[in-house]
C-alpha cells in the first residue's frame, strides 16, 4: 500500500515539475528531478506487481500440494474399495468383458477379460436389454443383485444370498388350501351294498390320505366325497413337480373296481386372508370340474394357472336332474327379462347354429321378444347351406337373425351365449359389455377366461355338443315347443359334426338327444347333403394327408404349404379327422396359415392323449379329443418345433411304459451325450430314429462306460500335461520394452497379443492370446504378472519386466 502511495505522489510531483519546465523553459535543470521521480515510480510499481505475483504463486503451490496429498488418499481409498469391498464390478463392451475387479474374479473363478459375457454369466442373457436397472440372478448357490448402468456399460454385483434365502423361506411357508372331490362317487356306487360301498370308498380315501401325508399336509374330510387339505407352498411345489400322481392311483382303483370315479383337485396358494384363500381354492376345483374332472387345477399367486391330468374324458352323468334345473333357471331368466338376444362364437359352426336355433325356439315359447345376433361373414363357411336353407324353409326363424347394429339394449335385456364360455371369442364381444344379464350354455372345457357371474351357467364337458345339452332342456322348459324340420335338421347336423358321425364323445345321452331331435323332424340324409364337402376340398384334404408325417410313431402332423392361405378353418379340422382314420395314429395335428400373420392348428385324438392340454399350452383350448389354437406373428418352423416340444413333454406323462436309452448327442431338456435316461416308449423311438440315442443294452452300456473311462483317463493325462506346462511357463520371464513419456507414463498399452508374441519370441512357448488375462492395467515400468488359463482350474503366471525403450 505504501508503494502505491509513493508512486502516486511521485507521479503528481513529476507532473508539477513538467508544468514548471514548460512554463519556465530556460530553467532546464527542473526536468531532472521529474525524470528521476517518474523512473522511481515505475520501478516501485513493477516491484509491487512482481511481489503480488510471487505471493499468488506460493498460495497456488500450497493448494496444489494439499490437493496432491488429498488426491493420493482418495485414489488409495478408491483402489482399496474397488479391490477389497464385497462388491463385484464388471465393465463390458459389445457383449464382451473388458475389466473386472478382484472380488468378481473370486466369484466366477474363470478367465474373464475378453471372454463372452453371456458364456461366463448365462443368467445375464436377456437382462441387460430390459428396462430394469436392477435385477437378481443366481450363480451356483449364491444370489446377486445386479445394478446395470447401461450408459457406462458397467455392472455392479452385490451378494444378497442371505436376503433371498429369507425371502425364499417366507415364500415357501405361504399357506395353500386344496379341495379334493371324488367325481361321480355316489352315482357309481348306488347299486352296491353297504359293505362294498364302504370298501371302495375306503380305498379311494386311504390312497388320498397316504398321498397327502407323504407331503406333510393336513387332510380332513367334510363330506362323503369331499376333502380339504392344508399345506405350504414348498410341499405344493413338490406335488407339482411329481405331477400329482394321486390321479393315476385313483384311476387304478376305479379300473380295478369297475367304477367310473375320478379325482378332481383345486389348489390355491396366495398370501391372503384364509377366507379369501378358501374361495380361490373353491374356484380352482370348480374349474377342474368344468374342465371335465380327473385333473388338478393349481392357482399360485403371480403364476399362470397350471393343469395336471385330464387324461380321461369327462364322466357321463346318467341323471337328467341337472338338465331340468338349468332349464328352469333359464326359463326364469327369460321370463324376467324385457327382451332376449342369442349369439355364439366367432366362426360359428353347425353345433353353434343348431344350439342357437333350439334356444330361440324355447324363448319364443315364452312369448318373449327374441333375436339371434349373427353375421354370416363371421361364421364357418360350411354352414352357409344351412343358413340358406333356413331362409327358404323356416322364414319365422330366419327373420329373427339380425346384425349387431340392430341390437336395442334395455335395462333388463338378457344375452344367451351358446357354444362358448369366453367373451373374447364371441362373434360380437361388445354384447357382453352392454348387456348385464348373461346366460351361458356350453360343452367345452372351461379355460382361464370366462364370463363373470352369469345368471345361468350350464357347462357340461362330458356332453358331445351344445346341441345335446339344449335338446335335453326342451322337455323341461315348456311343452309343445314348435320346430320346423329344417330347424331340427340343423340341430342334428351340429350333433353329427361334433361327434364326427357319432365316433367321439358319444354317450348314451348323445344317442337319446339324437332320437329327440329326430322326433322333432331332423333328417339324417338331409344332414349329409348339407355338410358334404366339394370335390376340390376333398382333393385338397387327400393331398394334405398324403404329405403328412408321422412323429414319434403315433402323432400324425400335416403342414400345409406357406403360400396356401386357408379361408375356411374347418378345412384343418377335416384334415385332422381324416388322419385319425389311419391305423396306429393316436393324435393328429393339421397346421396351416389362416392369414398372412396367423397360423391355425386343429388337433384330434383318441382317449389316451389329451390334445386340449397341448393346444392350451399354445394359447388355444377345446376338448380332450378335439381342440385347436391360433398363433399370430410367428414363422411356421417355430410353431412346428414348439408343437413337437410340447408333444414330447406331454408324452412323458405317467402311466406309459418306459425304456432306457443312451444319448449319443446332447438333447435339450433331456440330458447330455453319454447319459442314460428313462423315457416313454414313443419318445424313445423318436430318439432312436433320429440317431440321438441308442438302446441301453448291456453291451451298449459297457461300451459307454468304457468310453467314459477312456475320456476320464484322457482328461487326467491332459490335466497332468497342463500342470507340466504351467511349471514350464512359470519358470520363464520376459522383458517388454516400451517408450515412456516425461511424466513416467507409457506411450502405448500392453495387450494380451503383445504378451503372447513376446513370450513366444523369448521362450519358444506359444500361448493363445485369448487364454491370457491381466489382473490390472499396466501403465508404468516395473515388474508385472499376467494369468494364463490352461483349463481344468489350472492357471499359470507369466512374469513380465516392463522396461523403458
Amino acid at each position: 500500500m505504501k508503494n502505491i502511495i509513493f508512486a502516486i505522489l511521485s507521479f503528481i510531483i513529476s507532473c508539477i515539475l513538467f508544468t514548471i519546465y514548460f512554463a519556465v523553459w530556460p530553467k532546464i535543470y527542473a526536468l531532472i528531478p521529474a525524470i528521476i521521480l517518474l523512473i522511481a515510480s515505475v520501478f516501485f510499481v513493477m516491484m509491487f506487481i512482481s511481489y503480488r505475483q510471487k505471493l499468488h504463486i506460493k498460495e497456488l503451490e500450497k493448494r496444489i500440494e494439499v490437493w496432491n496429498k488429498l488426491s493420493y488418499h482418495v485414489n488409495q481409498a478408491g483402489d482399496e474399495a474397488v479391490d477389497n469391498l464385497p462388491i463385484g464390478i464388471l465393465v463390458y463392451e459389445n457383449e464382451q468383458i473388458k475389466w473386472t475387479n478382484d472380488y468378481l474374479k473370486g466369484i466366477f473363478k474363470a478367465r474373464l477379460i475378453d471372454a463372452p459375457l453371456y458364456d461366463v454369466i448365462p443368467a445375464l442373457d436377456g437382462m441387460l436389454d430390459s428396462k430394469n436397472k436392477s435385477f437378481v440372478i443366481q450363480y451356483e448357490n449364491d444370489y446377486y443383485e445386479v445394478l446395470n448402468y447401461r450408459d457406462e456399460n458397467v455392472l455392479y454385483f452385490f451378494n444378497v444370498t442371505e436376503r433371498e434365502t429369507i425371502k425364499k423361506k417366507y415364500d415357501n411357508r405361504i399357506t395353500a388350501i386344496g379341495i379334493i372331490l371324488l367325481d361321480n362317487l355316489e352315482e357309481s356306487l348306488k347299486d352296491y351294498d353297504m359293505q362294498e360301498k364302504s370298501t371302495i370308498r375306503g380305498q379311494f380315501l386311504g390312497e388320498i390320505s397316504d398321498y397327502v401325508r407323504n407331503y406333510g399336509a393336513y387332510l380332513q374330510s367334510y363330506d362323503d366325497d369331499r376333502l380339504v387339505m392344508i399345506l405350504d407352498k414348498e410341499s405344493l411345489g413338490q406335488m407339482v413337480e411329481n405331477k400329482f400322481e394321486v390321479l393315476n392311483q385313483a384311476r387304478d382303483i376305479a379300473t380295478k373296481n369297475h367304477v367310473r370315479v375320478s379325482v378332481s383337485i383345486g389348489v390355491a396358494c396366495y398370501d391372503v386372508e384364509p377366507d379369501e384363500l378358501g374361495g380361490l381354492a373353491q374356484s380352482a376345483v370348480e374349474l377342474a370340474e368344468k374342465r371335465g374332472g380327473d385333473q388338478v387345477v393349481v392357482n399360485i399367486q403371480n403364476e399362470k394357472i397350471k393343469y395336471f391330468g385330464g387324461k380321461t374324458d369327462a364322466l357321463e352323468k346318467n341323471s337328467l336332474v341337472q338338465a331340468r334345473i338349468e332349464a328352469q333357471e333359464l326359463k326364469d331368466a327369460v321370463e324376467g327379462s324385457t327382451n332376449v338376444y342369442i349369439t355364439g362364437h366367432m366362426g360359428a359352426d353347425a353345433d353353434c347354429l343348431g344350439a342357437m336355433i333350439c334356444v330361440l325356439r324355447m324363448v319364443m315359447s315364452s312369448n318373449k321378444e327374441a333375436h339371434i345376433v349373427f353375421d354370416m361373414a363371421k361364421a364357418d363357411k360350411n354352414i352357409l347351406k344351412m343358413y340358406e336353407a333356413l331362409r327358404d324353409e323356416s322364414p319365422e326363424i330366419f327373420s329373427r337373425f339380425i346384425p349387431f347394429e340392430d341390437v336395442e339394449v334395455r335395462p333388463n335385456s338378457l344375452l344367451i351365449v351358446c357354444d362358448t364360455q369366453s367373451p373374447k371369442i364371441m362373434m360380437f364381444p361388445e354384447l357382453e359389455k352392454n348387456i348385464k344379464h348373461v346366460a351361458v350354455i356350453d360343452h367345452h372345457r372351461r379355460g382361464e377366461i370366462s364370463f363373470i357371474d352369469p345368471v345361468v351357467s350350464y357347462v357340461e364337458p362330458y356332453a358331445s355338443s351344445t346341441v345335446e345339452l339344449v335338446s335335453e332342456m326342451i322337455m323341461f322348459y315348456n311343452k309343445g315347443i314348435k320346430f320346423e324340420p329344417i330347424d331340427a335338421t340343423c340341430m342334428l347336423a351340429g350333433l353329427v359334426i361334433d361327434t364326427n358321425n357319432f365316433t367321439f364323445r358319444s354317450s348314451g345321452r348323445t344317442f337319446e338327444a339324437a332320437s329327440t331331435i329326430k322326433s322333432l323332424g331332423g333328417d339324417m340324409i338331409r344332414v349329409r347333403q348339407l355338410i358334404r364337402p366339394s370335390y376340390e376340398i376333398e382333393k385338397d384334404i387327400a393331398s394334405a394327408v398324403t404329405n403328412s408325417n408321422l412323429f414319434m410313431e403315433k402323432y400324425a402332423i400335416s403342414v400345409l404349404p406357406n403360400d396356401k392361405i386357408i379361408s375356411d378353418r374347418s378345412f384343418l379340422a377335416q384334415i385332422a379327422d381324416k388322419l385319425m382314420g389311419i391305423d396306429g395314429v393316436e393324435a393328429s395335428f393339421a397346421i396351416g396359415y389362416l392369414s398372412q400373420d396367423t397360423i391355425g392348428i386343429s388337433a384330434r385324438s383318441y382317449e389316451k392323449i389329451n390334445v386340449q392340454l397341448v393346444m392350451e399350452e399354445m394359447g388355444g383350448g377345446g376338448h380332450l379329443s378335439n381342440a385347436a389354437c391360433q398363433i399370430k406373428d410367428k414363422p411356421m418352423d417355430e410353431v412346428l418345433n414348439h408343437l413337437k416340444e410340447i408333444i414330447e413333454a406331454n408324452n412323458e406323462n405317467e402311466g406309459e411304459e418306459k425304456m432306457k436309452v443312451i444319448l449319443i448327442a446332447d438333447v435339450k431338456g433331456r440330458g447330455n451325450k453319454g447319459q442314460i435316461i428313462d423315457v416313454a416308449n414313443g419318445y424313445g423311438n423318436y430318439l432312436l430314429t433320429n440317431k440321438l440315442a441308442i438302446q441301453a443294452t448291456d453291451e451298449n452300456i459297457k461300451q459307454v462306460e468304457a468310453e467314459k473311462e477312456k475320456e476320464k483317463e484322457d482328461a487326467e493325462n491332459h490335466y497332468q500335461l497342463m500342470l507340466k506346462l504351467k511349471s514350464e511357463i512359470e519358470s520363464k520371464s520376459i522383458n517388454i520394452f516400451l517408450q515412456v513419456g516425461g511424466d513416467g507414463k507409457l506411450f502405448s498399452h500392453i495387450t494380451t497379443k503383445r504378451i503372447a508374441d513376446e513370450f513366444a519370441a523369448q521362450t519358444g512357448i506359444t500361448i493363445d492370446k485369448r487364454k491370457i488375462s491381466l489382473p490390472a492395467e499396466i501403465n508404468s515400468v516395473g515388474i508385472f504378472t499376467a494369468i494364463v488359463d490352461l483349463g481344468k482350474n489350472v492357471q499359470a503366471t507369466i512374469e513380465m519386466n516392463v522396461l523403458e525403450k
